[in-house]
C-alpha cells in the first residue's frame, strides 16, 4: 500500500506549533499584565523621552544621571499640568450641567410631538430625563421633599472604614501604576546602553550588525512616530478647542484637552471625546444650528487630519498596514484593556521592524507591514490572471510615472509575462487563464498605444502558446517606437500544417518569441522550413526564459538569437529599420562659429550698415533653438521670405529677446542658400531709428555677399 506523502504530516505539525506557541505567549501576556503594562509602558516613554537627554547631555553638558532626572522631571511637570487643567475644566463644566437640563428635556418633547407621540424610543428618554430632573432638583433650594425617604446606614462602624478603603483603592491603583512606570523609567534611561548591548548579545547570536541595525531602526521608528503622534495631536486639539469656543460650545478647552489624549486611541478615540461637545451643543442651543455645525467641524477636522495630514506626514514612519494596526488594536486591547490600545500601535512597530531583519520572525513584517509583499511584476501579472484590466493599467501607469512607456513593456509586463510561462502549462486546461493573460496585455499595449510603421516589413510569431503571442505583441509595439513596422502571428502560423501558408513577400525577417524552456526541437524545425522558403530572410529567436543562456543561435539554427525585448528591439531596429527621408538644406547648413571668414564679414556688414552689430542666425543653431524669443524672429524671416524691423520699444508684440537685451532697432533679411532660406542676416543697434528702401536691398546684398564669402567654411551634411 502506498503511504502519505511525509511533508503535508510536518506542515501539519508545524501549524499545531505555531498554534501552541501562540496561545503560550497570549496567556503570559494576559496573566502577566500587572507587570508586563508598566514595563512597555516604561519602555515606550524612554524611546520618547531618549532624544531630550541626549539634547540635555550635548547642549547643556549635563552628566547622563542628571539629564534623565530633568528629562523625567519635566514629562512628570506636563503631566501634572495637563491633569490640573483637565481637573479644573471638568469641574467648571459639571457646576454648569444642571441648567442645560430643561433645554434637552424641551427639544427632546419637540422630537416627540413631531414624531406624534407614537415612538418608544423617545417616549423612554424623556421619562428619563424627567426623572433626572427630578433627583436634582431634590438637591436644589426650595425644593420638595414631601415624598422623600430618609435613608440611614445601620453599620455605622463599618461605614468609615469602608469609605477609606474604597478611596485609597481607587487612587493607589493609578499612583502605584505611575510610580512603577517612573522608577522603570529612570532605570531604563540611565542603562539604555549596557541595556543595548546585553540585548545584543542575547539575541544577535553573533550577527552584531543585523541586530544593531533592527534596534537603530525600531528606535528610529517609534520615536519617530510618538514624535509626530504627539505634534499632530496637539494641534489638533488647539484648533478643535479653538473651533468649539468659536461655535460656543461649553468646555471647549476640556474637549481640546481630552482628545489630545483620545487620539492616541486608534480610529474611535476622537469619536469617543467629539460625542461630548455636540451632546453639550444640543443641550445649549434652542435650535439645532450649534449641533449641526459642531458635528460638520469635527468631520471635516477629523477626515482632513487622517487622510491628508497623517499620510503625508507618517509616510513611511511605522512601516505598518492601517490594517495590521486595527487588529493590533483589537488584541492589545482585549489582552490590556485601554492601556493595550494606546501601545498597540508601538509594540506592532517594533515587531514589523524585527520581522524585517530576524528571518525567522519574518511573518511579523508580511503580516503587519505597509510594504507591497509582492514586486509590481508579481501584482500585474496577479491582475492579469483574474482578468482585471483597470487595475492593470492603474500598475502601469504607476511604472510609467516612475520610469517611462518603454521600460513598463519590456520589464514590467514582459516580466510578468514570464511569471505565465513559467506557472501555466502548455495544457488545454490553462487556456482560460492563458487567454485572460493575452487579453490583459493587448489592453495594456492599447492604453499605451503608438502609432504602427508601415509598411510591415518583420513578422513576430508567438512561438507556441497565447502567452508567447502576447509577448510578440509587445515586441511589435516596441519595434513600432523605433519606426520599424512589423506584423505578429499566432503560434499556429508556424505548426506543421500551416507553415506552408505563411506569406513572406516583402519581409525582411522573422522573429520567434519563446517564453518558455525547451524549445530546440519546435525552433529548428521551424528555422529549417523558412530558410527553404525564403534563404535570403533573416531568421532571430528572442528567448527570454532564465536557462536560454546555455543555448546558442548555431544549436537552434537560426541566424541571431537574443535574450531580451531590448536587445531583440535594438538589433531588429539597426538592421532592419527603413531609410529616413534626407533632412532639408536649412537642417543641415552651418558655419563654424569661429570661422574667421564668417567674422570678417559680419564685421563688414556692420560697418556697411553703421550699426554696432550684426550677426546671423541659422535654423540649424541648436543653441539659438534654446532662446525661443531669438529663434521666432528668424522663422518669421525664413517663412514669409521678407525684411523684419521690430524693436523693443515700438514693436506691436514686444519680443522678450529684445527686451531683455536692450536691442531698440532689429533688422533681419533671410540668408538664402541655392535661393532656399537657412537663416537670416540681422543688423542691431540699442538706440531707435529707421530704414530706408536703399539700405533694406543694400542688406539683402550684403546678405548674398557674406554666402559667397564663408561657403568655403560652410559644412552641408549629407
Amino acid at each position: 500500500m502506498q503511504q502519505l506523502p511525509a511533508p503535508p504530516i510536518r506542515s501539519l505539525e508545524s501549524v499545531f506549533h505555531a498554534v501552541a506557541i501562540f496561545a503560550l505567549v497570549t496567556g503570559l501576556l494576559y496573566f502577566g499584565a500587572g507587570i508586563l503594562v508598566p514595563l512597555v509602558l516604561s519602555v515606550l516613554m524612554a524611546f520618547a523621552l531618549a532624544p531630550l537627554v541626549g539634547l540635555l547631555g550635548r547642549r547643556l553638558r549635563l552628566p547622563d544621571p542628571l539629564a534623565v532626572v530633568v528629562a523625567v522631571v519635566l514629562a512628570l511637570f506636563v503631566l501634572a499640568c495637563f491633569s490640573y487643567l483637565v481637573g479644573t475644566q471638568f469641574a467648571r463644566l459639571a457646576a454648569d450641567l444642571p441648567q442645560y437640563q430643561s433645554a434637552v428635556s424641551s427639544k427632546f418633547a419637540l422630537i416627540k410631538d413631531q414624531l406624534g407621540g407614537r415612538n418608544g424610543l423617545f417616549q423612554n428618554i424623556i421619562e428619563a430625563i424627567d426623572t433626572l430632573e427630578q433627583q436634582f432638583g431634590s438637591g436644589q433650594p426650595g425644593a420638595s421633599t414631601e415624598n422623600s425617604v430618609p435613608v440611614r446606614i445601620t453599620n455605622d462602624l463599618a461605614s468609615p472604614l469602608g469609605m477609606v478603603t474604597g478611596v485609597l483603592g481607587s487612587v493607589l491603583g493609578p499612583l502605584a501604576t505611575g510610580a512603577i512606570v517612573t522608577v522603570f523609567l529612570i532605570f531604563l534611561l540611565m542603562g539604555r546602553e549596557d541595556l543595548q548591548e546585553r540585548f545584543i548579545r542575547l539575541v544577535g547570536r553573533g550577527d552584531y550588525s543585523t541586530t544593531n541595525l533592527a534596534l537603530n531602526d525600531a528606535s528610529a521608528r517609534v520615536g519617530r512616530y510618538l514624535l509626530i503622534q504627539v505634534c499632530i495631536n496637539v494641534c489638533y486639539g488647539i484648533i478643535f478647542a479653538t473651533g468649539l469656543a468659536i461655535i460656543g460650545v461649553p468646555g471647549a478647552m476640556l474637549w481640546g484637552l481630552m482628545i489630545v489624549v483620545f487620539r492616541y486611541i486608534p480610529f474611535v478615540g476622537a469619536l469617543l471625546v467629539a460625542v461630548m461637545p455636540i451632546g453639550l451643543a444640543l443641550a445649549v442651543d434652542s435650535g439645532w444650528t450649534m449641533v449641526i455645525v459642531t458635528a460638520a467641524f469635527f468631520v471635516v477636522l477629523d477626515q482632513t487630519v487622517a487622510n491628508v495630514v497623517e499620510p503625508r506626514l507618517y509616510g513611511s514612519s511605522t512601516g505598518v498596514s492601517p490594517v495590521a494596526i486595527l487588529l493590533s488594536a483589537m488584541f492589545w486591547a482585549t489582552l490590556w484593556g485601554p492601556v493595550g490600545l494606546v501601545l498597540s500601535t508601538p509594540i506592532t512597530v517594533c515587531l514589523v521592524v524585527i520581522g524585517r531583519y530576524i528571518p525567522q520572525l519574518q511573518v511579523f513584517e508580511t503580516l503587519f507591514g505597509s510594504d507591497p509583499v509582492l514586486e509590481p511584476k508579481e501584482r500585474l501579472y496577479q491582475r492579469m490572471l483574474r482578468g482585471d484590466i483597470e487595475e492593470a493599467v492603474e500598475i502601469a501607469e504607476e511604472e510609467a510615472e516612475e520610469t517611462d512607456e518603454d521600460e513598463v513593456f519590456e520589464d514590467l509586463v514582459s516580466g510578468a509575462l514570464a511569471l505565465a510561462a513559467t506557472e501555466l502549462s502548455d495544457a488545454p486546461e490553462a487556456l482560460a487563464q492563458r487567454s485572460r493573460i493575452a487579453e490583459t496585455t493587448e489592453a495594456l499595449i492599447e492604453e499605451f498605444a503608438v502609432e504602427m510603421p508601415e509598411p510591415a516589413t518583420i513578422l513576430i510569431v508567438g512561438g507556441r502558446t497565447e502567452i508567447d503571442e502576447a509577448q510578440a505583441k509587445v515586441m511589435a509595439r516596441q519595434l513600432a517606437t523605433e519606426g520599424v513596422g512589423s506584423k505578429v502571428l499566432p503560434p499556429i502560423a508556424v505548426r506543421q500544417e500551416s507553415i506552408g501558408q505563411v506569406e513572406l513577400d516583402g519581409i525582411s525577417a522573422i522573429c520567434l518569441c519563446y517564453l518558455g524552456a525547451d524549445i530546440k526541437v519546435q525552433t529548428r524545425y521551424v528555422a529549417r522550413r523558412l530558410h527553404r522558403m525564403a534563404p535570403d530572410m533573416e531568421v532571430i529567436v528572442c528567448h527570454l526564459h532564465p536557462n536560454a543562456a546555455s543555448e546558442t543561435a548555431a544549436d537552434l539554427r537560426v541566424d541571431k538569437l537574443v535574450r531580451s525585448v531590448a536587445e531583440a528591439t535594438d538589433y531588429i531596429a539597426e538592421r532592419f529599420k527603413p531609410a529616413t527621408a534626407p533632412e532639408s538644406l536649412a537642417e543641415r547648413f552651418t558655419i563654424p562659429r569661429d570661422s574667421a571668414a564668417l567674422v570678417a564679414a559680419l564685421e563688414e556688414v556692420a560697418e556697411a550698415m553703421g550699426v554696432p552689430l550684426a550677426t546671423i542666425n541659422l535654423l540649424s543653431d541648436e543653441r539659438h533653438r534654446d532662446d525661443a524669443d531669438a529663434y521666432r524672429l528668424t522663422q518669421t524671416v525664413t517663412e514669409t521670405g521678407d525684411p523684419l524691423i521690430a524693436g523693443a520699444q515700438d514693436a506691436e508684440e514686444p519680443n522678450l529677446y529684445l527686451q531683455s537685451n536692450g536691442i531698440d532697432f532689429y533688422a533681419a533679411v533671410p540668408l538664402l542658400v541655392d535661393d532656399e532660406p537657412v537663416g537670416a542676416l540681422a543688423i542691431i543697434a540699442y538706440e531707435p531709428r529707421t530704414l530706408s528702401d536703399d539700405e533694406i536691398e543694400r542688406l539683402k546684398e550684403l546678405a548674398t555677399q557674406l554666402v559667397e564669402k564663408v561657403r568655403a567654411d560652410a559644412r552641408v551634411g549629407a
